[in-house]
């Protein structure tokens, strides 16, 4: 009976298998072997996970720093682009740190050498006629032009045929309207300007004159002669001294470029009697140089010829300052260097030319 019950003991209710115990032993072996896989496949697919998940991991971190790398490479190229190749310091660039910028200064004028002729010797506001130097009557020296004109209404001309040299009846003009709105006064008169040589021969021979014809400072179209009219007919020779209410003349002459030609005392220099009522223009730093230390136009033109364009004759008007400079004749001509267009060259009619350059 016991064998039958184990012989329908299997679920199928079919009759036990022979050899049985070989079947269990097998059936249990499989289990033990599930039950030992089992976990360890378990362990193998998480294992495996976890190394997906890190190699994902790893993966992200190096696509962000390609992406870091890639957004420094472009934060940086402005800087690579604008910084210079070598290392750089705080000190600025020498060009900026040693001139100013050329909205604070004008711009540098370039330099360049200029030959001076003797052709143009006796030319220019500085030429010197007397008994000694010959007046040449250059071609387009001087330019003139009829006072009667030109002038305006704050003084009068002598007669219709006087002429001066162009910018000398200029600054004349701008002198006597400033003249005539400061005291009241237009009672003056301008006589006796350029001279031709036939002009000046005739006055020395009737004796008016002690000049001969080319050796008058009249033929340089800058001198002339200033008369006072006073209104009830009567005139005299322009004299500050003697006559003190028109004295304003004589005080700012040298400020538009005029000093007397024959000053008192000076006599054996110029060679002419002393006379206040003879003008002469010279411009205005040469002016104002003259009458400050009391010279003549011969004095003058001596003690320029200390000065070099290195070592220059600096002076001070109420315009602006000026250097001036000597260039003595070498043979044919004179050779200097000049910065700009912004100077002027006359002839002293001896030995070479006066430079007069502005300075900034």
């Amino acid at each position: 009976m016991s064998k039958q019950t184990k012989q329908t003991d299997h679920p199928t209710g079919k009759p036990a298998h022979k050899g049985g115990s070989h079947a269990v032993k097998r059936h249990i072996r499989f289990d033990r072997v599930a039950v030992v896989a089992i976990p360890l496949l378990l362990i193998l697919i998480l294992i495996t996970a976890l190394c997906m998940r890190s190699l994902q991991k790893s993966g992200k971190l190096h696509l962000n720093r390609r992406d870091d790398s890639s957004t420094v490479a472009v934060t940086t190229v402005p800087i690579q682009t604008d910084a210079p190749t070598e290392p750089t310091t705080t000190a600025p660039p020498v060009a900026t740190s040693t001139e100013p910028t050329t909205e604070n200064q004008p711009e540098k004028q370039e330099e360049k050498e200029i030959t001076l002729s003797s052709n143009a010797i006796s030319k220019g506001h500085l030429i010197l006629v007397n008994k000694e130097h010959e007046y040449r009557f250059p071609a387009g020296d001087p330019e003139l032009k009829y006072i009667h004109e030109e002038r305006n209404s704050s003084y009068s001309v002598s007669d219709l045929d006087v002429q001066l040299e162009a910018e000398t009846l200029e600054h004349l003009n701008q002198m006597m309207m400033d003249y005539a709105e400061e005291t009241g006064f237009d009672g003056m008169e301008v006589f006796s300007g350029y001279r031709t040589r036939a002009d000046q021969n005739d006055r020395y021979e009737n004796g008016t004159s002690d000049f001969k014809g080319g050796y008058s400072d009249y033929h340089t179209g800058r001198s002339f002669n200033l008369k006072i009219k006073f209104g009830d007919g009567t005139s005299d020779y322009y004299n500050a001294e003697k006559y003190p209410a028109y004295s304003w003349i004589s005080e700012h002459a040298a400020e538009y470029g005029f000093v007397v030609r024959y000053p008192e005392g000076k006599d054996n220099l110029t060679g002419d009697d002393s006379r206040t009522y003879t003008f002469r223009y010279v411009g205005i730093p040469h002016a104002v140089y003259m009458t400050e230390h009391d010279l003549c136009l011969e004095e003058y033109l001596t003690e320029l010829q200390n000065y070099t364009q290195d070592k220059p004759l600096t002076v001070e008007t109420a315009d602006g300052s000026y250097a001036v400079y000597y260039a003595a004749l070498d043979g044919n001509s004179a050779h200097v260097t000049v910065s700009g267009d912004d100077y002027t060259v006359s002839g002293d009619n001896a030995d070479g030319f006066v430079i007069t350059v502005p300075l900034e």
